[in-house]
């Protein structure tokens, strides 16, 4: 096996048996995941599932690998009486919803910091975002405080679930969140602290003493449909200011950007969701200052390497994946860690939840691309030419559309002379530049990516991945394997 590819790869079984002890699950049942290392272990927290609602908690030595290791809160919904009180208040009613959505943990001074949410009522915005603390990342935690609360007006206030937190530039202490009719939003934290800087209250809102936006943040993305946001700081990512498509690589044309990227998930959870991305060189404003502001640049939708529905080669789909975090582990890998509905058998059992994850890069232009394999320990290096050229690819080209599956077809070869070939045909160009960009023309598009190492499950063994993106905003993925 080539050095610095994962070899004789075996995940966690993809089973649905809900109703096993959480010690089975592995990584079923994971829902709007978010990662922290600690401890020697990654830990992932996600939303209550599966009658195990107070945050879920696992960990894993390989990323490979997960155990569940408990909940975030031992006293249940008793140690979050403020906010459910807070809800019956404004809403005027008992609220019903049973289980906690979309946690993020954050190293805090002497402990860990959890940011968590509450919706009383589904499919209406009477929510909270709140702050609990804990001395151990497993926890458990105690409340602390408040940082928003929503309810009603949705669409003119935004719906308060979903924080994620990221740090600026200067070690400024951020909380993005929100979702569908009301947009992203963003708020300032003290990092001394973990609540609002600004020390603002609902007390203060509701007696009219705030406006909207001094209250809830500036809005960040204007979408009525996404949901599930995260920036992260990226220092001094290469962009090339040439042309590559109409002249070799000019190693002066290369420059360094601070980049924050901004991903949210789109549409509907179970039917058509969708990565999308906005990248901006601020914290808290210009992600919709690019070609595709308003809806975003397609990260990934629903997409397979399968040949078709009866090809068995891989268990499973990338189907509606999303609501992600970014992380960058200790050891410099970029990572992608999501949730995925999959399986769907043919006693159309539901799709359940299950924890994906899946490194990214950089492309040419600074967007983030995403291998589109499960991560299995590969790590970004440099790529030779004669990796590439003279290869056969199985591809999978994403379109606007998100309700169908994008199934993989066999056939491109990255010709020895720079001919994009497809079944024979020359459709373009490539080229390899840098250390692992590449770009491309498919019938008529421009593409650019990053070519990383991965593991490939359609044929059980590890080979290099082509992520990139078009001058259309959508993916573009190819998988070649070593015999």
């Amino acid at each position: 096996m080539k050095k610095d590819f994962p070899n004789g790869v075996r995940f966690d079984a993809l089973n649905q048996n809900w109703e096993a002890t959480p010690d089975k699950w592995g990584v079923f049942g994971v829902h709007d995941p978010s990662m922290i290392e600690a401890d020697g272990y990654y830990y992932v927290f996600s939303t209550g599932t599966f009658r195990r609602d107070m945050y879920q908690i696992r960990r894993s030595e390989d990323l490979v690998h997960w155990e569940f290791v408990g909940e975030a809160f031992e006293d249940g919904f008793r140690e979050l009486k403020p906010v459910v009180d807070v809800l019956k208040q404004i809403y005027g009613g008992d609220v019903r919803t049973e289980n906690l959505w979309a946690p993020d943990v954050v190293h805090a001074k002497g402990g860990y910091w959890l940011y968590g949410c509450y919706t009383g009522v589904f499919g209406n915005n009477y929510s909270v975002i709140y702050l609990a603390r804990a001395d151990k990342v497993t926890g458990p935690y105690k409340y602390v405080d408040m940082l928003v609360v929503s309810g009603g007006d949705w669409g003119l206030t935004p719906n308060a679930i979903d924080p994620q937190i990221f740090y600026d530039a200067e070690g400024r202490m951020w909380m993005t969140y929100g979702s569908f009719y009301g947009g992203i939003r963003i708020l300032e934290l003290d990092p001394a602290t973990g609540l609002r800087k600004d020390g603002y209250t609902f007390e203060d809102y509701r007696a009219k003493k705030l406006t909207r936006d001094e209250y809830f943040g500036k809005r960040v993305v204007s979408t009525t449909n996404a949901e599930g946001s995260v920036v992260a700081y990226r220092r001094a990512v290469p962009v090339y200011t040439g042309d590559i498509f109409a002249a070799e690589e000019n190693k002066a044309l290369w420059t360094k950007k601070d980049l924050y990227y901004l991903m949210a998930s789109s549409d509907s959870l179970s039917m058509d969701y969708n990565m999308r991305l906005w990248v901006s060189e601020k914290p808290d404003e210009g992600y919709m200052n690019q070609p595709y502001g308003f809806g975003g640049q397609k990260v990934a939708s629903s997409f397979s390497w399968r040949y078709g529905e009866d090809d068995l080669r891989v268990p499973y789909d990338f189907y509606v994946p999303g609501h992600n975090d970014l992380f960058t582990t200790k050891k410099g890998v970029d990572l992608v860690v999501y949730h995925n509905r999959t399986p769907y058998t043919s006693q159309r059992i539901p799709r359940r939840h299950y924890l994906f994850i899946s490194m990214y890069a950089a492309n040419s232009a600074g967007d983030l691309v995403m291998s589109p394999n499960r991560y299995a320990g590969e790590k970004l290096r440099k790529i030779a030419r004669d990796e590439l050229a003279g290869h056969t690819f199985d591809y999978v080209k994403v379109g606007t559309g998100n309700f169908d599956c994008a199934f993989a077809k066999p056939g491109v070869v990255l010709g020895e002379d720079g001919s994009f070939l497809l079944n024979g045909e020359k459709l373009g160009e490539w080229k390899l530049y840098g250390d692992n960009y590449v770009a491309f023309t498919f019938d008529g598009l421009r593409y650019l990516g990053v070519a990383m190492p991965a593991w490939i499950e359609a044929q059980n063994r590890a080979g290099i991945t082509v992520s990139a993106r078009g001058e259309d905003g959508l993916p573009f993925f190819l998988n070649e394997w070593f015999v």
